[in-house]
């Protein structure tokens, strides 16, 4: 089978409740505002050409919840829907009662990579940002069909995610309906080449150039401890307590971090769906500021793990970024559910005869060139 991604988007790149599921900030249904024959042949070409259904978990529920009742005139395509084989990944769904359904927890790419060598037609992957990245980190996907809307939608889950791996694409076909929606098919791109070629070496930097450069960057730069933090298992928190339920918990945990976080001196830079990015002058307010979120947020009954690192960061305005933050938030990747990890500057900076620093050895960080030394970081007593 070929697997193949089709995904509704923005033009701010948000694929999040392109029907009328629930969207944190009510601005659902923005893939259903048009009337457009065009859309509707190619959405209908999509599923009638389905040999098979790949989910991610919440794209499964919301499915789920949908096409086995669906009303006429939907009926029959959900009959079709409800009779193709479907496989969901996920590691806490424990059972489904949808017809010819399949529910993998084992290894991502083995688990797909089985079902790829099965014979017959297109296996389709609809929304399921999570899951398409770990495909593309795999690569596993054969084509990527994206129906671009002409709408800024300003908020939601965004289909490709940060710091994901470079990746070069062929364009193989387009076509731009009578509503303005561009519908774009693309297949791998074979190798970049690592060299330019001649037309573009009058364009390439000259030394001087790149120093005047680093002189103007260097302004905005300072040095900060960056702390990343994100809920524990949020997917399956999110399926078991519900849309409605779970939007509230997230909007009490933004709450909770920011107080938090201006507790102990900080500034919340942005909040990242299911957890924040802060910064801090100071090192050791930054660790106990991670503790302090920690027993605030169990209180709620979540569970949040946290990373940091003390480094250079660049001040975009409100915003951050720089090699500093790329580290901090891969520093969060290395931890487990309920962990504090720091890297060594934290690690030497932070005061303090309570805190505990307990060496996990060195650690290859992806994207870092080199591999860091990192901490478990803990109170005594």
């Amino acid at each position: 089978m070929r697997l193949v991604v089709v995904e509704f988007m923005t033009l701010d790149g948000v694929m999040e409740a392109p029907g009328f599921e629930e969207h944190r900030s009510g601005r659902n249904g923005w893939a259903m505002r048009a009337d457009d024959p065009e859309l509707a042949a190619f959405n209908a070409r999509q599923i009638f050409d389905a040999a098979a259904l790949l989910f991610g978990r919440t794209t499964f529920n919301v499915w789920a919840a949908y096409w086995p009742t669906a009303p006429e005139p939907a009926a029959p395509i959900g009959a079709h829907i409800n009779g193709l084989p479907k496989y969901v990944v996920s590691k806490s769904l424990r059972s489904t009662d949808w017809a010819n359904t399949t529910i993998l927890r084992g290894d991502l790419a083995e688990d797909v990579g089985r079902i790829r060598e099965q014979p017959g037609g297109d296996l389709m992957v609809y929304g399921s940002a999570d899951l398409v990245g770990g495909l593309l980190d795999h690569d596993l996907v054969d084509e990527l069909r994206i129906a671009l809307f002409p709408v800024i939608l300003g908020s939601g889950k965004r289909l490709f995610r940060d710091e994901a791996d470079l990746r070069r694409l062929r364009l193989v076909a387009s076509e731009v309906t009578s509503d303005g929606i561009v519908l774009l098919t693309y297949h791998r791109e074979g190798p970049v080449a690592s060299e330019p070629g001649e037309a573009l070496e009058p364009y390439l930097w000259t030394s001087d150039q790149v120093e005047t450069y680093r002189v103007l960057e260097e302004t905005d730069r300072v040095l900060a401890t960056v702390l990343f933090t994100d809920i524990v298992d949020s997917t399956g928190r999110a399926a078991a307590h519900g849309d409605r339920e779970w939007r509230r918990l997230l909007d009490r945990h933004d709450e909770i971090a920011r107080a938090e976080v201006r507790r102990w001196g900080g500034q919340v830079v942005s909040t990242t769906g299911d957890g924040i990015l802060a910064r801090f002058e100071a090192p050791t307010r930054a660790v106990r500021c991670a503790f302090g979120l920690q027993a605030a947020l169990k209180r709620l009954g979540l569970e949040i793990r946290a990373g940091l690192h003390t480094g250079e960061i660049e001040v975009r305005g409100d915003d951050i970024g720089g090699i500093g933050v790329h580290i901090a938030s891969r520093v969060l990747s290395a931890a487990g559910g309920g962990e504090v990890v720091v890297t060594r500057t934290v690690r030497d900076l932070a005061t303090g005869t309570d805190l505990r620093f307990d060496s996990r050895g060195q650690v290859a960080l992806r994207g870092v060139p080199e591999p860091w030394e990192l901490f478990t970081a803990s109170t005594v007593g």
